[in-house]
């Protein structure tokens, strides 16, 4: 086979494979970094306990295996069914994996047992955004804010559906807001919806 006619193409060639060729590497990375930390973790840690589903739901989450920390979160449930944390994240690898009435159930579950926590209430509303439930998503929001008022991200959410739900004025006062409290995702959604 004759490469010289590719030979002027041999750069873009190169910058074409190139990516895909670190993208596998990084993959091949991150697949054995977690497999060494759920080693690590299965060796030292005692696998009757909820905590130890727990942590282990946590690996898998770190790891983007939302499947995998589903299970574990259900086994550390099964064992302490009085965890908020197991519940939040479970309800958030639900989240992740968009099964959204699944999610807002455990978060519910999360808030019944832990109503302090802002985040729940952040993340619940993402689910219900989702959903295109924007003034219950508003509602947790709210309740996200009043808990935390620097909440940056919940201003910015809250924004969002705000002008979904078509109050276009409120929505940008809660993006500007959640740029000045360093939410700098909130840039974006200001050129798109404020800035005329």
């Amino acid at each position: 086979m004759n490469l010289k006619p590719l030979v002027p193409y041999l750069p873009l060639l190169i910058l074409l494979f190139l990516p895909l060729t670190i993208v596998a590497q990084t993959r091949v990375a991150i697949s054995e970094d977690y497999r060494i930390a759920l080693e690590k973790h299965n060796a030292a840690a005692d696998t009757t306990t909820a905590q130890f589903y727990y942590e282990r739901g946590g690996i898998r989450q770190d790891h983007l295996d939302d499947e995998g920390a589903i299970v574990d979160y259900n086994k550390a449930i099964q064992l302490k069914p009085n965890n908020p944390k197991a519940y939040y994240n479970r309800g958030l690898a639900k989240l992740n994996l968009k099964l959204l009435s699944n999610a807002i159930t455990d978060f519910d579950k999360a808030i019944e047992l832990d109503p302090e926590k802002a985040d729940t209430y952040n993340n619940r509303g993402i689910a219900k955004h989702f959903l295109k439930k924007y003034q219950a998503a508003i509602k947790d929001y709210d309740a996200a804010i009043s808990i935390n008022p620097t909440h940056a991200e919940a201003y910015n959410n809250r924004g969002i559906s705000k002008i979904k739900s078509g109050n276009v004025n409120d929505g940008c006062e809660d993006l500007h807001k959640a740029f000045e409290l360093g939410d700098k995702a909130s840039s974006a959604s200001i050129k798109k919806y404020c800035e005329e």
